[in-house]
């Protein structure tokens, strides 16, 4: 459970609460396996495209050959054919251009004709396809038809794998997750694993000692977090690692991998829960303020290095925001994550940690109160950490925003603010008349709405990645990045990558 720094933050996070097991006495280090097994399709799909930069062979649970090619595969499930064979489209996955859309369009006028020929019993649904579409044929020569997900291997003959526009090293495989949903398993070297999570989680261009701090966190969470799951080790995005394949990886995450070779973070012996955000806003948060345990290597720490964030382009937002609701938008928001107080009217902050983060906020509106707790109000609320405070403001205000900031122009569009005059510019002649006018910027009227205020991104339990990139600009080594984030720990060695 932490929240990747790349610059795609727009991935809403769902809390929930994690189970940290308890430090153990001295142990023995993990052997870390030579290979994991990660899910790369997140939470299901109902449709999968698995391609190859060069050629690939697909076969089934057995080892017989289904395919063996160049051209992608799609495994469907739930497909909608009409008893001579006809497939329909899959009304779930919207067409990719306007070629496919018109070939649809065809499909379903051709659909139509043989439903009004064959009655009502027409169309059956076939549980899981798996077929080779092509230019002319959206839907594809059928390769592989089954009532259930089964497994198929796909195992490039040469080239790398390719789903979802990522490449991937070793092999895919499609299966079910533990609730019977399809997924796409990727069975890759835990080397590369860990390279594609160091350049997936941090820019590769940030400096070399925290790369390397990265790595080591990598690998120990890793150690802590295998065989969780029935047919696969690890999820392939925030709720693990971010891992995004061969995209991750470069030359500088791959030497971060290779000098910290084996190296993982423990406490009294054992391998800790090597928990980390994007930014922590100043100060790491004590474990049991966020999650159900207290840890004794997971307490709170200054981390005032975590400002470097604010002299990033894309990586400002994460050390300071708002977040503006008016009153309506705010309901309908919370209602949609299950709360419903009617019109919001207030929000206390009930209680809040020696840190400035929200442990817990009182939610009052026109027909209930709501008490939200701990990580939750990131959720409920939209924010990027609990680290915020609200203020209500009753409208009326006024706000003049420059003609080239886009981004503060859409936000007051979207919060429904209302233009009511335009600045200008003024370039003046010898004559002292105007010479030329040009728009410098806009004033808006601010509708009533409650602000959020605040500084960080992320749960703040552990290390702050934004932070780590702050130390080694300051000239700090991995080590020490590492021991102070994480209370008492030691860094020891383990066989395997």
């Amino acid at each position: 459970m932490r929240h990747t720094v790349t610059r795609s933050l727009t991935l809403v996070l769902v809390v929930a609460a994690v189970l940290i097991a308890p430090p153990a006495a001295a142990a023995t280090d993990p052997a870390l396996p030579a290979t994991v097994r990660v899910n790369v399709a997140g939470l299901g799909t109902v449709s999968a495209e698995i391609g190859s930069t060069g050629s690939f062979t697909a076969t089934d649970a057995a080892g017989n050959v289904l395919y063996r090619g160049s051209a992608p595969l799609v495994a469907r499930r739930d497909v909608y054919r009409l008893r001579s064979g006809l497939a329909l489209p899959d009304r779930r996955t919207p067409p990719r251009d306007a070629e496919e859309r018109a070939k649809r369009v065809a499909l379903m006028r051709e659909a139509r004709v043989e439903q009004a020929e064959l009655g009502p019993y027409a169309i059956v649904i076939v549980p899981f396809e798996l077929a080779a579409p092509s230019t002319d044929d959206p839907i594809g020569e059928v390769v592989m038809r089954a009532q259930d997900v089964p497994v198929v291997h796909f195992a490039p003959s040469d080239g790398l794998l390719e789903y979802a526009g990522r490449a991937y090293r070793g092999t895919l495989d499609l299966q079910k997750d533990d609730e019977g949903d399809m997924i796409v398993v990727n069975t890759v070297t835990t080397a590369a694993y860990l390279a594609s999570v160091v350049g997936s989680e941090i820019p590769p261009s940030w400096e070399p000692e925290a790369l390397a701090a990265q790595a080591i966190a990598a690998r120990t969470y890793l150690a802590t977090h295998l065989h969780r799951h029935a047919g696969y080790d690890l999820e392939g995005d925030t709720r693990d690692q971010q891992y995004d394949g061969r995209g991750g990886e470069t030359s500088a995450t791959v030497r971060a991998v290779e000098r910290t070779a084996g190296v993982i973070a423990t406490y009294r012996g054992a391998p800790i829960e090597a928990l980390y955000s994007a930014n922590a806003g100043g100060a790491t948060e004590d474990s049991e303020n966020v999650f159900p345990n207290a840890l004794p290597y997971l307490r709170g720490v200054p981390s005032p290095w975590d400002d470097v964030a604010a002299d990033s382009s894309w990586g400002a937002a994460s050390w300071r925001w708002t977040k503006e609701w008016t009153g309506p938008e705010l309901s309908r928001y919370l209602r949609q994550r299950g709360i419903d107080v009617g019109e919001v009217d207030r929000i206390d902050l009930v209680k809040v940690s020696k840190t400035g983060r929200v442990l817990e906020a009182r939610i009052v509106g026109s027909t209930g109160t709501r008490t939200v707790g701990k990580d939750t109000s990131r959720y409920y609320f939209g924010l990027r950490s609990t680290l915020f405070t609200v203020s209500k403001h009753p409208g009326g205000e006024t706000e003049i925003v420059r003609d080239t900031d886009t981004k503060r122009i859409g936000e007051l569009a979207v919060l429904g603010a209302r233009r009511v005059s335009t600045t200008y510019r003024i370039d003046w002649d010898a004559a002292h008349e105007i010479h030329h006018l040009t728009v410098a910027g806009y004033v808006y009227a601010l509708p009533a709405r409650f602000v959020f205020a605040g500084r960080g991104d992320g749960h703040g339990v552990g290390m702050s990645q934004w932070g780590m990139e702050g130390m080694a600009l300051a000239g700090y080594s991995a080590e020490q990045i590492l021991t102070h984030y994480y209370t008492g720990i030691a860094l020891s060695g383990t066989s395997g990558p």
